[in-house]
């Protein structure tokens, strides 16, 4: 197990609860992975067993941590996924935190489109022909429309053949994923069927570009596309 350092700040609970995240949140505790006994996390961490016990508990609590009995105590199999929900909440409630999101998810979508048009392979335009036909058919279904958004995006990505861009963009648009289901989750149905049509749009001009090779035609129809869904 990766070495846990002494808590020396006020809130003991508080910060072995943040280190056990982060070491999850960061692969370096997978789900499934049995922690170490009391004993042991006590030492490491260098706290009495009453605050370990209740930051156990609350992370019990959060889902995050299952205790088997006679086993231990484990990672939960679905603790990245109520994590991950964690943080979309947290940018929900931030807005600075979901404005610089968006600032950087249109910095590097706008350069993914402009490689994916000078690198994508016949088969990365024909799974982004597909996406987008599919993408056609759920215009009256957003919950739909948003998975095959995000499938369109990622495969323009891995159309980079960068795997660095790929996994930058999937953990940006996973954190932003909550706002743009808000966004597309309207009261009305004219309203959600008006804004899905022009996404569409947006996405066919992005597709046209990749497939004729034009980087910086794919550059400006993804700047456009962004530009617009996030009004």
């Amino acid at each position: 197990m990766t070495k846990i350092e002494p808590i020396q700040r006020q809130s003991v609970s508080d910060n072995i609860i943040t280190q056990l995240t982060h070491l999850i949140t960061t692969g370096q505790l997978t789900p499934g992975q049995r922690l170490p006994s009391e004993r042991d996390l006590c030492k490491q961490f260098a706290v009495g067993r009453s605050s370990l016990r209740e930051a156990l508990r609350s992370l019990s609590t959060m889902g995050i941590i299952v205790g088997r009995v006679g086993e231990g105590t484990y990672i939960a199999e679905d603790s990245q996924a109520y994590l991950e929900k964690t943080a979309q909440w947290s940018l929900l409630l931030d807005q600075k935190k979901l404005d610089d999101l968006i600032e950087t998810r249109f910095t590097l979508e706008s350069q993914t489109a402009f490689l994916a048009a000078q690198r994508a392979t016949p088969t990365d335009i024909e799974t982004l022909q597909e996406i987008y036909t599919d993408m056609t058919h759920a215009l009256d279904n957003p919950k739909r429309y948003l998975e095959l958004d995000l499938q369109f995006h990622l495969t323009i990505a891995q159309a980079t053949q960068n795997s660095v861009l790929c996994n930058l963009l999937e953990m940006i648009r996973t954190y932003l994923k909550q706002s743009i289901w808000d966004l597309l989750n309207t009261p009305t149905y004219a309203k959600s069927l008006k804004i899905i049509k022009l996404s569409l749009k947006g996405h066919q001009k992005i597709l046209q570009a990749i497939q004729a090779n034009q980087p910086e035609n794919a550059r400006q129809s993804m700047i456009t596309h962004i530009q617009t869904s996030n009004k």
